[in-house]
């Protein structure tokens, strides 16, 4: 007798372990943290920027899963991505000490004195943009940092547990807000008006720039995210989680035509000037790993 429930004692208890062990496993919400190391590149629709060099970024947020199934569950959450990634700006061979080479293509802006982006509006007289302490820069190269508030919004397909381990996959898209639009240029001239004439430096950078008034419109971008991880689970429904995904966003980070920069100007016979705005696609894409907690 005293052996039979000594068994039994020990049946319930594994059979409470195991239920226990399914329910913390099975739940229908799940909530964590992650922080993510992110790697990414711009790409452009037109010839006048091109890809430079890669940027490494870093992310993190909150992680939020429903359950839809055994298998299946709705991953969501808020989270900071911040980004950077360098372009190279087209120059045909743009010298401003040959008549001849100031007319090949390259892209430029002006500021003033304060340091401040001059619009380049046309039908304006030419006057406006020679004042004394303007400065004209010809680009060479920009490395953009961005700051969005991001939503992911996904399907995540979960195995089974093997000892210890549940691997899954994701598809799905993100949905960021962007707060800040920041760059570090790089010039190959910079033309200074000052009382004599114009003062030219051959080379320099530009750092901190607030580029924010010439990107896109809507500070939304929409974009595809996809993934592989795997994660471990430590007591109860305790996992630690790794994983690896590929984002690109569908939208053009600046304006499609710059305010700002442009890459030739004519003075009519009225002295009005006359700009060729930049044309700008920039499309951001990443790989980003994860590594977090779920709880």
């Amino acid at each position: 007798m005293k052996k039979f429930f000594t068994l039994a004692l020990v049946a319930l208890f594994i059979s409470k372990s195991g239920m226990a062990q399914d329910s913390e496993t099975s739940k229908k919400f799940r909530a964590g943290l992650k922080f993510s190391a992110e790697p990414g590149w711009f790409t452009s629709g037109n010839t006048n920027t091109i890809k430079d060099k890669a940027g490494f970024g870093y992310g993190f947020g909150l992680v939020l899963d429903f359950r839809l199934s055994d298998v299946i569950y709705l991953s969501t959450g808020i989270g900071g991505d911040f980004e950077n990634a360098s372009v190279k700006y087209r120059n045909d061979g743009y010298d401003p000490y040959s008549f001849s080479g100031s007319q090949a293509f390259c892209t430029q802006y002006i500021q003033d004195n304060s340091n401040n982006f001059v619009k380049a509006e046309n039908d304006v007289d030419v006057a406006n943009y020679l004042k004394q302490g303007n400065s004209f820069y010809t680009l060479s190269s920009r490395k953009i940092k961005t700051t969005h508030i991001t939503i992911p919004i996904s399907l995540k397909m979960l195995t089974k547990e093997f000892s210890g381990f549940r691997y899954f996959g994701q598809f799905g898209g993100e949905i960021g807000i962007r707060s800040s639009v920041k760059s570090d240029d790089t010039y190959a001239y910079k033309e200074t008006i000052d009382i004599v004439g114009t003062n030219i430096t051959a080379g320099g950078t530009n750092t901190g720039q607030n580029i924010s008034k010439d990107a896109s419109t809507i500070p939304m971008r929409v974009g595809l995210n996809v993934g592989l991880g795997a994660e471990y689970r430590m007591a109860g429904s305790t996992s630690l989680f790794l994983s690896v995904n590929y984002f690109r966003s569908f939208t053009n980070l600046m304006r499609n035509d710059s305010y700002y920069n442009y890459t030739s100007t004519t003075v009519d016979s009225n002295g009005k000037v006359v700009f060729t705005h930049l044309s700008q696609n920039l499309i951001m894409s990443s790989i980003r790993i994860n590594i977090g907690i779920m709880f």
